[in-house]
């Protein structure tokens, strides 16, 4: 049998322009410029596409034009959940402006970071918004040289005037977070991070140990930190060895986690130990993923408007793609605590 046996040729232009009775030029008009074309022959030539189930080549039009009609979207863990809602809010508004959205994975890693960059340019991306590994902003100003405009997400601060950016202020979360620990007199805190080079880790830790000092306490005598090689719940889980180290009398009373699956990962690893939150130590986690409410006990953790952040940056490179007098803004939302059932007042 033919490899090619049972395939077609896709529908072309010249097809649709011959069914309609048109020339192909008219039929790019209707396409891309219907209001040059008279209302009859612009029914015609829909009709015509609609029969022949005509899909329009954006590719030849991309080389033409030098920008494609796609977006991508670099972020840092697929698997997480935050990341899938903060999608959620791109995609939906990437298609109210006829855009379609790339999702790319750099595993908080900076190589596949720059490697996402680079194919974002080969394949001329009209722009990008994009969660860095780090502060570091040479890659995006790399990528803006090549002509793709690109949005940052979920980082604080961005130097000069490189590019607009959309955040949650992770301090005062982190705040957030310690206040509440500390109401519930907790006095040995055990911050779980990941990676150092991550903004979002130091920003959260500097914010607890904020709280720690506005209760009159030393955040380094309060204060324990862990770093986790990955944000993810099999990190959590396995680091609760760690935490418990010492024994019972010089474990801490609370643990605060820079994400909701490194705090889904602690409460599974105190189950299997026998223990429990908030019954031997509290939990809190960050993010409020869907996850969070479903757990038993229901973990406190310090949401994040997730679909608002997607939405807001993907507003914001629509805004630098279409107006030529653009101006690059900072927005940040602000963070809320949501108490749930893993965590409470610390008993002797």
């Amino acid at each position: 049998m033919s490899s090619t046996e049972g395939t077609h040729q896709p529908v072309g232009i010249n097809d649709v322009a011959a069914r309609a009775g048109v020339s192909p030029g008219t039929v790019s008009n209707v396409l891309n410029r219907p209001e040059r074309v008279a209302e009859s022959t612009r029914r015609r030539v829909e009709r015509a596409v609609h029969e022949l189930d005509y899909v329009r080549n954006s590719s030849g039009r991309s080389l033409r034009s030098g920008r494609s009609d796609s977006v991508g979207l670099l972020v840092l863990d697929v698997t997480n959940p935050f990341f899938a809602e903060v999608a959620r809010g791109v995609e939906d508004t990437a298609g109210e402006e006829g855009l379609a959205v790339v999702l790319l994975n750099s595993a908080e890693q900076a190589a596949r970071q720059r490697r996402s960059m680079r194919l974002l340019a080969e394949q001329r991306a009209a722009g990008a918004v994009i969660m860095p590994v780090d502060s570091d902003t040479e890659d995006l100003l790399w990528l803006r040289k090549q002509g793709v405009p690109g949005v940052l997400l979920d980082i604080g601060d961005v130097p000069g005037e490189t590019a607009c950016s959309v955040s949650v202020d992770n301090h005062a979360g982190g705040m957030a977070a310690g206040r509440h620990l500390i109401n519930l007199g907790h006095e040995r805190i055990t911050y779980l991070s990941g990676p150092a080079d991550l903004e979002q880790c130091r920003t959260r830790l500097a914010g607890l140990r904020a709280a720690v000092a506005e209760a009159g306490s030393d955040p380094d005598d309060a204060v324990r930190v862990i770093r986790t090689a990955q944000l993810n719940a099999e990190s959590g889980e396995k680091a609760v060895e760690e935490v418990l180290a010492g024994g019972p009398k010089r474990r801490p009373q609370a643990v605060f986690c820079t994400n909701d699956q490194l705090a889904v990962g602690v409460l599974k690893g105190l189950g299997e130990r026998g223990l429990s939150a908030p019954g031997d130590l509290s939990v809190v986690g960050y993010d409020d993923v869907d996850l969070a409410g479903l757990v038993h006990p229901g973990l406190t953790t310090v949401a994040q408007p997730k679909y608002e952040l997607g939405r807001a940056a993907m507003q914001l490179l629509v805004s630098e793609l279409n107006d030529p007098d653009h101006r690059h803004e900072r927005l940040r939302f602000a963070p809320e605590l949501v108490v749930r059932g893993s965590t409470a007042a610390f008993r002797l």
